[in-house]
């Protein structure tokens, strides 16, 4: 049984509170004089970096340096020997001591990388999400950006079959934007664990019609869920402006040129296998660092490849090679992506794993799906992809109108 404190009477004692998050208001709650604030709002946030792989003098200095300012640094045990080559580091402090620290480290030659590296994860620059989408800069004011599913398949976990009607397909879609959405995202092949592949020509044709007359109607981008660089070459044409693709650009050679040479945006997405075989690969040694990893990889083979920094989008991949842990553990670390430097995407929306939590089938899985939106947007996540728009548009702004205020 958990201990429980006996309360007679406090009379005489402080009346104590933990503060869940502290500012700048509560400072002044106190009666602390306005000129301290800058010196006195840093302590208020404290962070844990992790550096992986740094060699073995950085290491000693990272420690050395934080520890004088006092803060400290975790390093492998044999560091200080010198019996390992590199060191993983945690950095730990408050954003004062990641202040003092840049400073130190502008003494320290060779430096100059790690020094970027911690000022870029630590201070990093916030705004609006924009994305250069073949030449034309869209921003995004309210975040987390919210992408609208509509599926032009006859399989599709949750929806399929259902707007498969072309004139309904397109009420559906301009339904989607009055609710609010901010991308369309239209696909024309079910990736649901054990779906059959679809040609290239079934798939022009479930989806080619339908972007075409849309991309006349709304203001919206509208992004082609694809594998297949010639239905997105053709999509593209008809309009829609993003790529998004579950292998994250490796399932076809030509799309990595496509992107690039028509600069549209791209979506890398995580998944093992392919959707037929995807649900036999859920067995990870550590599935944050690991889907980190490969998006990171995926980037730098997009950025060789020309493909513009502002166009791309990562999105770890809920649902796809992961089981109910392994999705409930890159929820729980999702703020952790948004190290790499692109904006984060969530899909989550109705997927398997909430109905095995909820016991429920695909069509009742909203409070499921709203909770884990609840969640990307108090994390930083910079779009949602969900079936149910008008959810995720008023959640977001109850969610934000609570963090954002005093």
């Amino acid at each position: 049984m958990a201990q429980r404190s006996i309360r007679s009477s406090r009379k005489g004692l402080p009346r104590a509170r933990l503060l869940s998050d502290a500012d700048e208001h509560v400072l002044l709650a106190c009666g602390v004089d306005p000129a301290s604030l800058p010196y006195l709002i840093p302590k208020l946030c404290h962070k844990n970096l992790l550096l992986e792989g740094v060699k073995l003098y950085a290491a000693n200095i990272l420690k050395q340096s934080m520890l004088s300012i006092g803060g400290d640094v975790a390093v492998h045990r044999h560091a200080v020997s010198g019996r390992v080559e590199t060191s993983h580091c945690v950095i730990m402090g408050d954003l004062r001591h990641f202040r003092q620290l840049l400073e130190k480290l502008k003494l320290q030659p060779g430096l100059e990388p790690v020094a970027e590296c911690i000022r870029e994860q630590v201070f990093p620059l916030e705004g609006p999400l924009e994305l250069d989408l073949q030449g034309i800069v869209h921003r995004w004011g309210k975040k987390p950006a919210i992408m609208g599913i509509l599926n032009m398949t006859p399989d599709s976990f949750s929806d399929g079959g259902v707007w498969v009607d072309h004139a309904a397909a397109v009420r559906h879609a301009l339904e989607l934007v009055r609710q609010g959405a901010d991308i369309i995202d239209v696909g024309g092949e079910s990736s649901r664990p054990d779906a059959r592949p679809v040609d290239e020509n079934e798939e022009k044709s479930r989806v080619l019609s339908l972007i075409e007359e849309l991309s006349s109607s709304i203001d919206a981008p509208i992004s082609i869920d694809t594998t297949k660089a010639k239905v997105a070459e053709a999509a593209l044409a008809a309009g829609a402006s993003i790529i998004n693709d579950i292998t994250a650009l490796t399932g076809d050679p030509d799309m990595p040129d496509l992107a690039r040479e028509t600069g549209c945006g791209v979506i890398l997405m995580h998944m093992r296998g392919m959707p037929a075989t995807m649900q036999h690969q859920t067995n990870y040694q550590d599935i944050v660092q690991e889907i980190h990893a490969y998006l990171d990889e995926r980037i730098e083979a997009c950025l060789m490849a020309g493909i513009s920094p502002s166009s791309i989008i990562v999105d770890p991949g809920i649902g796809f090679g992961k089981d109910t842990a392994g999705n409930l553990a890159i929820i729980r670390h999702i703020a952790e992506f948004k190290s790499l430097g692109m904006p984060l995407l969530l899909g989550h929306s109705r997927k398997s794993f909430i109905g095995k939590i909820l016991d429920t089938d695909p069509h009742q899985r909203e409070e499921g799906t709203d909770a884990i939106t609840a969640w990307a947007t108090m994390h930083g996540v910079d779009m949602v992809r969900v079936h149910d728009v008008l959810h995720a548009v008023r959640l977001r702004e109850v969610i934000r109108s609570v963090m954002e205020a005093a």
